[in-house]
């Protein structure tokens, strides 16, 4: 019974609780959206929403950076392609738990800015 329940453990819970890497599509940015102060969700400061076709059932509209000390890096690069019409591609994290609280639409978490020509 102790080795069902071990079992059970190491191939059950380990994937209802860790966060998957996933890549967007490569598209194009169409809109960036950044916040200040956000007065209803303090939580929110500082956070910025990017809309793409993401192809990701997930966060299908677009990604967000949340508000760190690696923000303006990402923020940058995104920016860069938009200005530029460039073709992006986002790698992010696809948990429900990193999910941007300010909608009621799925934004995945940034992790990541590909670039490629």
């Amino acid at each position: 019974m102790k080795k069902l329940l071990l079992t059970l453990t190491i191939f059950i819970f380990p994937s209802l609780s860790q966060a998957e890497i996933v890549v967007t599509n490569t598209g194009l940015i169409t809109g960036i959206y950044s916040w200040g102060v956000a007065e209803v969700v303090p939580s929110l400061d500082g956070d910025t929403l990017i809309t793409m076709p993401t192809g990701l059932t997930e966060c299908p509209g677009g990604v967000y950076i949340k508000d760190s000390d690696y923000a303006d890096r990402l923020l940058s690069m995104a920016m860069a392609a938009y200005v530029a019409k460039q073709t992006v591609r986002f790698q992010v994290w696809n948990d429900a738990d990193r999910f941007w609280k300010g909608s009621s639409d799925n934004y995945c978490q940034l992790r990541s800015v590909q670039l490629r020509k």
